[in-house]
């Protein structure tokens, strides 16, 4: 089924989804094969905001059972919308469902709880870090991270500990979808036996939050829905009662395979076209050609281009990790060299950086005595973002640090983080003093 559901931007909505069947008592049972998976203690890495490093252990048994399995969730009942997960994404989620829905926004740190308590107080939105009071929910959406471990295979240990929540708290006839970004296929392995085992309608609507971006808004977003109607029918319609409120625009697809895929595939095409245009900045520079004007002179095709300009590389917490979900069951060679050079990337920017600020010195005897100084301005992982995670700002300073050849300052308006080395705030006079800055670009930066 491919149809997109358009409605006037003034926001008056109507329900015009079908109601799904409540799910057969059949359905209703406990036997939940499969779920020794979740029986292993995760050993799991430090990751911002949530979950927090001390979520170590999520045991769960066939003896886990819900104590209360009735009322059943009735299609008409009045949604009572659950975050899992109240990071980055799960905040944007809130903020969304809570303009039309009462929401409980569920985090299994207490820092994140009392710090987004005071970020979105309103009447419609309740926070917690008890599993308990989800029993009172309808509808959950899944919003914790997805990582990769060291050897670059995916940590889906969060996933499968709010899943493994999701199944002994809710009730019979309850929504989940995940949002958080997986690689294809995992929706259906990961929620498909326990939403057949439960009676849970299932379905997958992938995040497409930007950080930073202001216009447009998060209702404005087109908004991919799907759900595993082969497995549970009536998901997708369940999902998309539910999406329909909040979003100007749905657009079903045939399979939660489909939703996984776009949105790996959006977001690689985007890295892949910002390592091309760091190859061309390479290669412009023994023509001797400024690689910002070449694209500039490219951006005034109006059709046929996607203007991108050179720089040091991307971060964040879905773009570099985004190609290794891709690669983990499909074969991907082009995506994978990108991804592999641009992770190299800050190291080699360092490198050619200290490489000429040698040559410089070596041309008179008097600064040749002074280690040279470099000043990294702008360290978030994008323009305007104080977030630091997978930045390649931090993996340049790294790498000037790790070389012991030149003296390293940063300075970054949005952030104080004593943790990075050398984070020093240089006054004017300082800044002045240096023998080379280095500014993050945006790839996207049209100037």
């Amino acid at each position: 089924m491919r149809v997109t559901i358009d409605k006037p931007s003034f926001h008056n909505r109507s329900l015009s989804v079908p109601a799904p069947p409540t799910p057969p008592p059949e359905a209703l049972g406990l036997n939940l094969p499969g779920f020794d998976t979740f029986k292993a203690n995760f050993d799991l890495p430090l990751t911002p905001v949530t979950p927090p490093p001390e979520y170590k252990e999520h045991p769960f048994s066939h003896n886990d059972r819900v104590l209360d399995l009735s009322p059943i969730v009735d299609p008409n009942d009045q949604p009572l919308v659950a975050v899992i997960g109240v990071g980055y994404v799960g905040t944007h989620l809130v903020e969304s469902f809570s303009a039309h829905y009462n929401v409980l926004g569920f985090d299994v740190s207490e820092k994140r709880i009392s710090e987004i308590r005071e970020e979105l107080p309103s009447d419609r939105i309740r926070f917690t870090t008890s599993k308990t009071d989800l029993h009172e929910a309808t509808h959950f959406l899944i919003s914790v991270p997805t990582l990769l471990k060291a050897d670059k295979s995916i940590e889906t240990s969060y996933l499968q500990s709010a899943i493994a929540t999701v199944a002994q708290h809710a009730r019979p006839g309850s929504t989940v979808v995940i949002e958080s970004s997986v690689a294809v296929g995992m929706t259906r392995s990961l929620l498909g036996p326990i939403a057949t085992a439960h009676g849970f309608y299932a379905g997958m609507s992938p995040e497409r939050v930007d950080p930073g971006r202001i216009e447009p808004p998060c209702h404005a977003i087109p908004k991919i829905v799907s759900g595993l109607d082969d497995e549970i029918p009536g998901s997708l319609a369940s999902v998309m009662r539910l999406y329909n409120q909040v979003f100007d625009r749905l657009v079903p697809v045939s399979r939660t395979e489909v939703a996984e895929m776009m949105k790996l595939y959006e977001n690689c095409q985007r890295m892949m076209c910002i390592a091309f245009a760091n190859e061309m900045a390479d290669a412009c520079i023994p023509h001797g050609i400024d690689p910002y004007e070449v694209a500039a002179a490219a951006a005034s095709k109006p059709f046929g281009y996607m203007p991108y300009t050179p720089s040091l590389g991307v971060g964040g917490h879905c773009i570099p990790v985004n190609p290794y979900y891709l690669l983990s069951n499909s074969a991907f060679p082009l995506l994978e060299a990108a991804a592999e050079k641009m992770a190299a990337r800050p190291a080699a920017i360092a490198r050619r950086a200290i490489d000429s600020l040698t040559r410089d010195a070596k041309a008179g005897a008097a600064s040749a005595l002074v280690r040279p100084r470099v000043l990294v301005v702008g360290v978030g992982f994008k323009a305007g973002q104080s977030v630091l995670s997978n930045s390649p700002g931090v993996d340049l300073v790294k790498a000037f640090v790790r070389s012991g050849e030149v003296d390293v300052m940063r300075v970054n308006r949005r952030r104080n983080n004593h943790r990075q080395p050398q984070q020093i705030r240089p006054r004017r006079q300082i800044i002045l003093t240096q023998d080379l800055s280095i500014r993050r670009v945006d790839p996207e930066d049209k100037r």
